[in-house]
């Protein structure tokens, strides 16, 4: 499975992991949650359902919140996508080693252009995590 495409899934989803861990075990820890989910469960409500029509809605937005922190971590990760997928060109490339080859080549305006789209996607995660935070302020 080393240095093929499913190994730079592996790098990203083991690089992902903390920052999706970390805001579900709060959600899910929810005082607020846990009663709604007793009362569910003493409406005759199976666990099935109960999951389904209590706890989804209410993790919904930290689950969604803890996608995107770990999509963004995983869009920039050099080290583990590098130990696992290689630095193979055509095959294992990806947005941060293509970084990582431009500049090690000496070809800083690829790799100024590439910092750029990185940015951008950043941005994008950040509109969308500050959305999130602002309709739970609403």
């Amino acid at each position: 499975m080393l240095f093929t495409p499913e190994a730079v899934i592996l790098a990203a989803f083991v690089a992902g992991i903390p920052l999706v861990v970390r805001p579900l075990k709060a959600a899910f820890s929810d005082a607020k949650l846990r009663d709604l989910e007793a009362a569910a469960s003493l409406c005759g409500l199976s666990p099935l359902k109960r999951f389904l029509l209590i706890t989804v809605p209410l993790v919904r937005k930290p689950l969604a919140a803890a996608f995107i922190l770990a999509a963004g971590r995983a869009i920039g990760e050099v080290g583990i996508t590098m130990m696992l997928g290689g630095n193979i060109e055509d095959r294992t490339a990806t947005v941060s080693l293509e970084i990582f080859n431009a500049v090690g080549r000496g070809d800083f305006d690829e790799a100024t252009a590439l910092c750029g789209v990185l940015a951008a996607i950043s941005l994008c995660f950040y509109v969308l995590l500050d959305r999130l935070g602002a309709s739970d302020k609403a």
